[in-house]
């Protein structure tokens, strides 16, 4: 499994979270039954999954505060569990460069979003990446 892949799994695991209201590590059982993993994957989709659980409300706030107009319940779901990953990274993770978290979310949701869904994503992503340019 590449890191790629699991970031895929790590944003299907949030998404059956939010959406099928599964137990985040049942979801992640789910997730790896299938997949060759190993033991550094299987710690990252650990460490973002729960990570940005535990940090949902700060995640969600940013999230809101960048996405001007649109609320969390209206966005689609892929859309939104793809900014929580991508902004957990961003904000919580040293070791995951700014431009790589976004390129991936770009990537996931051109793979799994509507045809409008990377261009919020990465429009929300910018922001991000701007404001802490200039911080």
């Amino acid at each position: 499994m590449t890191r790629r892949d699991a970031r895929e799994a790590a944003f299907a695991v949030l998404f059956q979270v939010d959406v099928g209201r599964m137990k985040p590590e049942t979801a992640i059982s789910t997730a790896l039954s299938d997949k060759d993993a190993g033991c550094r994957n299987v710690d990252y989709i650990h460490r973002v999954v729960l990570g940005t659980l535990r940090n949902l409300e700060s995640v969600d706030d940013t999230i809101s505060r960048l996405a001007i107009g649109w609320t969390l319940d209206r966005m689609g779901a892929v859309d939104r569990n793809l900014l929580r990953l991508a902004v957990y990274e961003i904000l919580f993770l040293e070791d995951i460069p700014v431009n790589v978290a976004i390129n991936e979310a770009v990537t996931l949701a051109r793979k799994f979003g509507d045809e409008e869904s990377w261009k919020f994503v990465n429009g929300i992503l910018g922001k991000l990446a701007r404001e802490m340019k200039e911080d």
